[in-house]
């Protein structure tokens, strides 16, 4: 539906579709459901098996209707007869009176469409409807259909829709407390719940410290692009500042509130690679050349940065360790900035050692 504000519309599109890769990833979603449902349930799931479906609903002589999320889990009990389980992700920042109903749409067009394409054989597979909800008010909304019906006929009441959705109310679970601290969806609430961007910082390292590894790359980007869209919406700086694609670099940008120095790296590094390319006198030679350049210049910048926050946190350094930030390669300097987050020290900084004391 048009708002008549198509900037808006534009900040909401980009929002929600970044938002919604955040949960094509199967730890996402598990530990979104495990911060409100029992573990043990959880566990009968075949997490690896997800398989992500197309929200577009599209009712046969009806409009188009658009849902945020589907996927089918398979159900590790019954693989003979491939039992699984389909869940529908709704995410709101608003309450909706009417949502039971709007899930209950969205869950009859799911089956048609599965049935449509030959994927559902036999009974219907079970559903669960799933509304995340991150508005500064709590819900007042019925989350069972039947609450939205009229009861003054008692006879029909065993005639009516039955459809209850799971509610995951970001807010009231913060208030509440209890939330597990290594739960990705926990440390998401937090981080959009959060009023001083100084708190961001430490929650990415955690965030860094769950998603670590060549597993999870994807989902780190994922985190990245989202947490950044939300900070640069709340935050509004007044320069430009670079796109990211890893927590870790995002953190630093944070920590430092990103300024010229961000497209000095660009601008040095294309410069460089000019100059490079040019003594080669080939094609081949610039193009290696501009690559380098970025290259250098990249990490010329990051280790400036570097710099700069252990001044800024600790005071002067040693010479000694000055040339040594300076000269630096770029996965150490990516070490250092890691371990910068949370260390106590200088120490703690350019130690093999993490802060928490683990190698």
């Amino acid at each position: 539906m048009a708002s008549g504000y198509p900037h808006r519309e534009a900040r909401m599109s980009r929002h929600d579709a970044i938002y919604r890769r955040l949960f094509k990833h199967p730890k996402m979603l598990r530990d979104l459901l495990a911060c409100v449902t029992d573990a043990d349930w959880l566990q009968d799931l075949n997490w690896a098996g997800l398989q992500e479906l197309d929200a577009h609903y599209v009712a046969e002589r009806l409009q188009q209707r658009i849902g945020d999320g589907a996927w089918r889990i398979p159900h590790r009990s019954d693989r003979d007869r491939g039992l699984y389980v389909l869940l529908m992700l709704e995410h709101q920042s608003r309450a909706d009176t009417y949502m039971a109903l709007r899930m209950a749409t969205y869950a009859g067009l799911l089956y048609q469409s599965l049935l449509r394409q030959k994927l559902i054989t036999g009974l219907l597979p079970p559903i669960l409807p799933v509304v995340l909800y991150s508005g500064r008010r709590p819900w007042r909304a019925h989350r069972n259909l039947a609450d939205l019906i009229e009861p003054s006929v008692t006879e029909l009441s065993s005639y009516q829709l039955q459809l209850r959705y799971l509610l995951i109310d970001e807010g009231e679970l913060l208030r509440a407390g209890g939330l597990p601290d290594r739960n990705l969806a926990a440390l998401l609430f937090r981080l959009e719940h959060s009023t001083a961007i100084e708190e961001i910082p430490q929650l990415l390292h955690t965030l860094m410290r769950i998603v670590h590894g060549a597993d999870f790359e994807e989902l780190n980007r994922s985190l990245t692009a989202y947490i950044q869209h939300l900070v640069l919406s709340r935050a509004k700086p007044m320069e430009p500042v670079p796109t990211v694609t890893t927590l870790q670099e995002l953190a630093m940008l944070i920590s430092e509130k990103p300024g010229i120095w961000a497209r000095q790296w660009e601008q040095e590094g294309i410069q460089k690679g000019r100059v490079e390319g040019r003594m080669e006198g080939r094609e081949e030679g610039r193009e290696e050349g501009r690559t380098q350049g970025r290259q250098e210049g990249m990490r010329a910048g990051q280790a400036a940065l570097l710099e700069r926050l252990l001044i800024r946190k600790f005071g002067g350094l040693p010479e000694a360790l000055i040339q040594r930030i300076r000269q630096g390669t770029a996965s150490e300097l990516e070490a250092w900035s890691l371990n910068f987050v949370e260390a106590n020290s200088l120490e703690q900084v350019f130690t093999t050692e993490k802060p928490g004391g683990k190698r």
